[in-house]
This record gives structure tokens, C-alpha cells and sequence, in this order.
């Protein structure tokens, strides 16, 4: 039996070569892997001996050769494939063990490997008659296997792991060369998906769910994220954090707390600290909180986790760290709730499947203040044009149609995921109560009537943000300028559905 390796990361060689030696394997290694065996003084037969070629134009061509893939390839189920085999002199070869350089870490020309992905295929393709591992973390489990030999489902098992892998590798290259980290939405792109987490369920309990990543790309985010607890997240609990997460990200560096239930964002304030923006940002919806995911932008501590024990329970706690015994105060009084602790990531395309395709846009930015264009003569404040695009910025994470209240750095009232923006605006206004009054009103797009504004103003809220492109502006802004107050026109719109 012979065994081909060829490694780039030569983790566990150490115990696969001894392990293959024992089993009754002779092995053949090409360049650094070949200088690594010499090392562990294994003995073995260079790919250069074996063809009678040494390796051409700075390596490019080394093991693309007959006498390398022939007996990987050849069908040992076929009469005339074992004759050719025998009439060449060649032995047949039962096991490649193949990974490849790590493209993301130095992208050029020279670091498209060629020859590694070759020995990858024709391995897989020959999965009947050969073991293909691409992955360190199986050399345990073929070392057990390798002596009574692997089942025929194994094989098949790792060869599809295989094309997997050549196939992120494959898309690694292609984004490099046509420069899709530039954020453009090009003709071709790639998407090679690897499951990373099951879920406890999807949507609803019926649904099975899993997290998956872009294998072309170096894990992050919610792949990477340590959860706290002793129940999996289900995908409502990662989608609701990933936009708690994201509305947190936008807010910038002040402490700040953000609630999420069912898609949308429910309690949102920012604060000295953190404790105050926790309390805020419950009371600004506490009925719709309950159940909900909180995002934080500091560590937890066991002040904070007190006062959270005071509140009607989280589901999920998003947060930078823990400090001390937080973790302990709040699963040993709610053993369902989870902590995850998260690094950040950001994403550079969003994907939503449709039936027989996908769509695809880049993420939306978000317009500072300087951004926003007044059309009425009263002047806001400094404090109302931030608390103005705090309110776009908490719009722009609700479901569409979308108005928010703000005041003082606090969500009050938000109406969201209406077919009616005037309905958006009474949930708003409703949920606000007598906050609105001297708040700060921001829409997700234009009003198409009066009766949105209309209804921001009754309750007295001063400062409206909106973005502009209605036939009924010249309209909307003297419906403000009679009523003295402040309205904004926002460079574009933020929908989301």
C-alpha cells in the first residue's frame, strides 16, 4: 500500500506518518513535507524519484504527472486499468493526504497552487479505491480506520469533504482576482457554506435550523462567538442578536444597550454608563422586552447583572465580556437565558434566497448628521440633531414602514413593520406616551401624506427627520412650518424587510 503526502500545514505528521508506517504503507512526499519526514527519520520516496522529474519552474509543475496520478486514478475495478497499472510499473496509491497553502494569508500569482487541488479531485473522484484527507482533524480517525481498512461510506464521507475544500480554495482565488472585497456586485460571485453550529430549531420548533459560514472566508462573527448557558441558540436567537448587535455597532462608543424582539429593535438608549443605558432602554418598551435580546456594549458586570435580575427575563445577552461572578448571578437564576460573548464582524454582502435564486446587495450606510438638510426656520438644537440621528439610526434597523421617537438618547416609541407609515406613526406616538412630547421624530422613508407628520406633531414631538422624495415635500415641510417645528429632509431612504 502507498500513501502520497503533501502538506502545507504539517500539523499531526508527526503521529499520521509513524501510524501509516506501522499500518504497512510506503509513503511518497513531495518538497516540505519530504524535508519534514527526513526530520522524523521516516523514511519514504520523493515525488522527484518516483517520476525521474525534478520539480520544474520554481515548483509549478511537480507532481502533475502520469506516473503520480495514474495510480491514483486508475479504477482497480477495471481488468484493462490494473494491467496499465502493472504494464507502467506502478504501484496503485490507496492514500493522498493533501492540504494546501493558506491563499487568504498572501494572495498572488504565485500562491494559486495548482498540482495540490489536481491530487485533491483525483483522489475524491476515486473514492471507491482511495482515501483523500484534506483535514488535520481527521488523521485520528483514519489512523484508527487505516489498518482494518475505512468502509466504502468513510471514503465517501471525506471525499466530499474534499471537493468542499478545493471548492472554498477555488473561491478564495476567484474573489482575489476579481477583486470582490472591493464590495462591487460582480457577475460571478461565490458562496461555499460549511456548517458550523446546529441550532436548536429554526424559525419555529418544526423547522431544523444551523448556522452556517463562507468556507473561502477566515470564520468570524457568530461563528466564532462563545455562548454561555446550557441551551444551543435557535435562529431566531442569532437573528435577533445579529441585529442587536449591528443597531450597537452604529451607536458608536458611549455606552449603550440595545433590545431586539422578533426582528426589530424595541429599546434603545445611550448613556454615561452602562447600568443607566440597561434601565433606559428596557423602560422604553418594557411589555415588548420580555423575551427579548439585549446587546451591550460593555462587559457585564454583577451590578448590571443585578439590575437585570430586577427586569423581567432576556432570552439572549450579547455582550464584549463578563466580569467576576455576572455569569453565575444570571443563569443561576435563569437557567434559560444565554450570555454570548462577541468579538464583532462586519458583512459585506446580504444574501436572501428566493425561489430559484438569490438576492444580493451591499450592506446600507448610514448618513451622519451633516447629511441632513433643514427646510423649515426653526432651528433644532444640538441635542435634537443627535437625538434625530440616533431615531434614523434605530429606523433603519426596524422592519419597514418604520417611525421612531427619541428623546434625550433614548427609543421611546418605535412603530415598525406597518403597510401604512401613518400607522407606523400612531404605534410610535402610542408607545410614547407623553414622552413624545419634545422628542425627536425620524421616518424610514418619505411621508407620501401630511397625516404621518401630522400625527408626530399632535404629540408634541419639535424635530422631524424624513427623507425627501415625495411629489407632497413642498407640502410635508409647510405642514411643519406651521405647526414651528423643526423639519429635516435625510439624503435616502432606509428600508428594511
Amino acid at each position: 500500500m502507498q500513501a502520497l503526502i503533501s502538506l502545507y500545514d504539517k500539523t499531526g505528521l508527526d503521529a499520521l506518518a509513524p501510524a501509516l508506517v506501522e499500518a504497512g504503507y510506503s509513503l511518497i512526499a513531495s518538497g516540505g513535507t519530504s524535508d519534514a519526514l527526513a526530520e522524523l527519520g521516516i523514511a519514504h520516496t520523493t515525488v522527484e524519484d518516483l517520476t525521474g522529474f525534478p520539480s520544474l519552474f520554481g515548483g509549478r509543475v511537480k507532481t502533475l504527472h502520469p506516473a503520480i496520478h495514474g495510480p491514483i486514478l486508475a479504477d482497480r475495478t477495471k481488468v484493462d486499468h490494473v494491467e496499465e497499472l502493472r504494464a507502467q510499473g506502478w504501484s496503485p496509491i490507496d492514500l493522498v493526504v493533501v492540504n494546501l497553502y493558506p491563499f487568504d494569508a498572501d494572495p498572488s500569482i504565485e500562491l494559486i497552487d495548482i498540482g495540490g487541488p489536481a491530487l485533491v479531485r483525483a483522489a475524491a473522484k476515486n473514492f471507491e479505491s482511495v482515501t483523500v484527507v484534506v483535514d488535520p482533524g481527521d488523521y485520528q480517525r483514519i489512523s484508527k480506520g487505516i489498518a482494518v481498512g475505512l468502509s466504502l461510506d468513510e471514503r465517501k464521507a471525506l471525499a466530499a469533504k474534499a471537493f468542499a475544500y478545493v471548492s472554498a480554495y477555488d473561491s478564495r482565488v476567484a474573489r482575489w482576482l476579481t477583486g470582490e472585497e472591493t464590495s462591487e456586485l460582480l457577475p460571478y460571485t461565490t458562496l461555499n457554506l460549511r456548517r458550523v453550529r446546529e441550532l436548536r430549531y429554526g424559525e419555529n420548533p418544526h423547522q431544523s435550523g444551523a448556522l452556517y459560514v463562507d468556507d473561502s472566508e477566515t470564520p468570524s462573527g457568530w461563528a466564532t462567538a462563545h455562548w454561555l448557558g446550557t441551551e444551543e441558540p435557535s435562529y431566531l436567537n442569532i437573528f435577533d442578536a445579529d441585529g442587536a448587535q449591528h443597531l450597537l455597532d452604529r451607536l458608536g462608543d458611549s455606552p449603550a444597550c440595545v433590545i431586539v424582539k422578533h426582528g426589530g429593535p424595541c429599546g434603545v438608549a445611550r448613556r454615561a454608563n452602562i447600568q443607566d443605558a440597561y434601565v433606559e432602554a428596557f423602560d422604553g418598551d418594557p411589555l415588548s422586552a420580555f423575551g427579548g435580546v439585549v446587546a451591550i456594549n460593555r462587559p457585564l458586570t454583577p451590578e448590571l447583572a443585578t439590575l437585570m435580575l430586577d427586569r423581567p427575563k432576556f432570552d439572549v445577552l450579547v455582550a464584549p465580556g463578563v466580569v467576576g461572578p455576572a455569569e453565575e448571578t444570571i443563569l443561576a437564576k435563569r437557567r434559560r437565558s444565554r450570555i454570548v460573548l462577541f468579538e464583532g464582524a462586519t458583512a459585506s454582502r446580504q444574501i436572501r434566497s428566493v425561489a430559484g435564486g438569490y438576492l444580493v446587495q451591499l450592506p446600507d450606510d448610514l448618513e451622519g448628521i451633516d447629511g441632513f438638510r433643514l427646510v423649515t426656520s426653526r432651528t433644532p438644537s444640538d441635542g435634537e440633531l443627535e437625538d434625530a440621528w440616533m431615531a434614523v439610526a434605530v429606523a433603519q434597523a426596524a422592519a419597514s414602514n418604520a417611525v421612531v421617537i427619541v428623546k434625550d438618547q433614548v427609543a421611546v416609541g418605535v412603530g415598525q413593520g406597518q403597510p401604512s407609515r401613518v400607522d407606523a406613526s400612531r404605534i410610535a406616538v402610542a408607545k410614547a406616551g407623553d414622552r413624545a412630547s419634545g422628542g425627536v421624530g425620524a421616518s424610514d422613508a418619505f411621508f407620501p401624506f401630511p397625516d404621518g407628520l401630522e400625527t408626530l406633531i399632535s404629540a408634541g414631538v419639535t424635530t422631524v427627520v424624513a427623507p425627501s422624495g415625495s411629489v407632497k415635500d413642498d407640502e410635508i415641510a409647510k405642514v411643519a412650518e406651521r405647526a414651528g417645528i423643526s423639519l429635516l429632509f435625510a439624503p435616502r431612504r432606509h428600508f428594511r424587510h
